[in-house]
Formats: C-alpha cells, sequence, structure tokens
C-alpha cells in the first residue's frame, strides 16, 4: 500500500505540485524550510487493488473540489495528502489518519458534510436532509465522502503553525505567498474553491491573485444575509461566479466552528442552491475547467 501511495504522491497533478513546493520551499530563509507543509489531492484509505488513483480520479470528476484551510496546527512539517492514510512507521500519524478518515473531530465533520453537499446538490436534490439535526446523524455520508469523493485540501499558510492562526498571521503569510498559492491552484484547476478562514483574508487573495482582482457583476455573485423565515441567523453568504474561467468561489466559515453547526454548511450550500436556481445545471461549469486562470 505505502509505494501505491507514494505513486499517487508523485505523478500527474501531485507530480506537478511537488516542482512547484521545491521552487516555494527554496525561497524561504534555511532555517524556515523544516517547518514548509506540502498539500494537494487528498490519497485515500485504498490499496492497489481497488484501482483508485486520485489524480486519475481528479481528472475525471466533473466537481473539482478545493478547500483552502489556515495553516498546518501541529508545529512541524508534513504532507497532507496523506491526511486520510498517515505516515508509515508513526503511529501518532496512523492514528491521526484513521481519526480523520472517522470524522471523529468537528473539523472533519464540517469539511465532510459540505464535500458531500458539494458534490450531491443539483437543482432538484437541494442537499438539506436533517441540516439542522444532530450533525452526527450523517456520519456514515461523511466517511463516505473522505472515501469516495475525489478533493484537493491546502493550506494558504505554508509554513506549520501552533494550534492558532492569527488573522493578521495569515494575511502576512498571504502577502508573501499569493502567487505561489495561486501557481498551485492553477496547477490543480479546481472548479469549486472553498475558503475557510472567517475573515475572508484567503477568500480575498484567491480574488487578487488568481483572478487579477476581478469582482463579478451582479449576475455573478452572491452576497447576501442568511435568513429563515425572515430572521436574519448571524451570518452572511458570499459566492463569485468566474464564468470564463469556469470557477465557484466561495467564503467559507473555518471548520473548526462549532456551534450552530448547520451554518457552516449553509454558509456554502446556500449560494450554491441560488447557483442552481439561476443556472439548472452544474455543466455551464464544467465544460470549462480546462481554462487558465
Amino acid at each position: 500500500m505505502e509505494q501505491y501511495i507514494e505513486k499517487q504522491l508523485t505523478e500527474s497533478y501531485n507530480g506537478e505540485l511537488n516542482k512547484l513546493f521545491d521552487e516555494w520551499i527554496a525561497s524561504y530563509e534555511s532555517n524556515e524550510r523544516d517547518l514548509f507543509c506540502q498539500d494537494g489531492l487528498v490519497v485515500k484509505y485504498k490499496d492497489e487493488s481497488s484501482g483508485y488513483d486520485i489524480n486519475k480520479k481528479w481528472d475525471e470528476t466533473e466537481r473539482r473540489i478545493m478547500f483552502i484551510v489556515k495553516d498546518c496546527p501541529d508545529g512541524c512539517k508534513w504532507d497532507t495528502r496523506k491526511l486520510l492514510v498517515g505516515n508509515q512507521n508513526n503511529e501518532k500519524s496512523l492514528k491521526n489518519a484513521e481519526n480523520a478518515r472517522s470524522v471523529k473531530s468537528i473539523f472533519f465533520k464540517n469539511i465532510a458534510n459540505i464535500l458531500h453537499g458539494l458534490s450531491i446538490l443539483t437543482q432538484e436534490n437541494k442537499g438539506i436532509s436533517d441540516m439542522f439535526d444532530d450533525i452526527d446523524r450523517n456520519k456514515a455520508e461523511q466517511i463516505n465522502a473522505f472515501d469516495e469523493i475525489p478533493f484537493a485540501f491546502v493550506e494558504a499558510k505554508k509554513l506549520a503553525g501552533e494550534s492558532t492562526c492569527p488573522p493578521e498571521k495569515l494575511q502576512e503569510a498571504l502577502n508573501r505567498d499569493g502567487k505561489y498559492l495561486a501557481s498551485e491552484i492553477n496547477i490543480l484547476k479546481p472548479n469549486i474553491i472553498v475558503c475557510c478562514d472567517n475573515d475572508e483574508i484567503i477568500f480575498n487573495s484567491v480574488v487578487k491573485n488568481c483572478f487579477n482582482g476581478k469582482i463579478p457583476d451582479e449576475e455573478h455573485k452572491w452576497e447576501y444575509q442568511f435568513t429563515i423565515n425572515g430572521v436574519y441567523q448571524g451570518f452572511d453568504c458570499k459566492l463569485y461566479y468566474y464564468e470564463a474561467e469556469g470557477v465557484l468561489l466561495f467564503n467559507s466559515f473555518h471548520p473548526s466552528l462549532y456551534d450552530a453547526k448547520w451554518k457552516v454548511y449553509e454558509k456554502v450550500l446556500s449560494p450554491f442552491r441560488q447557483f442552481f436556481e439561476k443556472y439548472k445545471t452544474f455543466d455551464v461549469v464544467s465544460d470549462k475547467r480546462s481554462g487558465k486562470y
């Protein structure tokens, strides 16, 4: 299995990312390079007999879903493409991977819920069953999402941090590395990008560096206060549709948000429903996915 995992980390999309990371790491001072975390397409916990290759699945899938989070909170470098498989001969890493696959933390429950919702939602299927109930009622769907749906998991700040990443640290990192992050996005060519921080720092950086600061017109963006029966629920939704590039760019809460977990889901899925109300199909996005941002 280890050899099969390594193959998926060194070929195709992930292989191209490795070349970028070599350049990116070299741009740091020598005493900082050991903190650099690699990331990209997340390898599944499957052996070669399954026939599942993350690079191939990503190439074939209609919806290429990327999550951009803040940074690795463990204080040391690792490759988050091994999020679900861990590092062999490292008991802690293998245990962490098992916990991620089992969506035991609120962070991964929120990521898995959004991943599942983004993958199934259509004009007919609104993806809102059990939304307001205990989030663990959907645990089988969460586990299956991580097990089957190809996705990219990317850190905006590549140098590992501690348990928290203050907004000023994240902004400083993106001021330095925003163009590198744009290059990583351009290699993977996602058509759904979910920016996961409460301050919109990642979202604004992607707009600036991937789309030259272009803000879509009113026909191609959704920005509104989320309400239920006319009552504001305390958060806003934001989705930009870059039609020429074939990309949906979502602003999301940070996935560690614990209270009212349905809000994390709705902040992303609500504007996705608005997109389908207007366009009826995802084909308008997926037909353009090979373009350069």
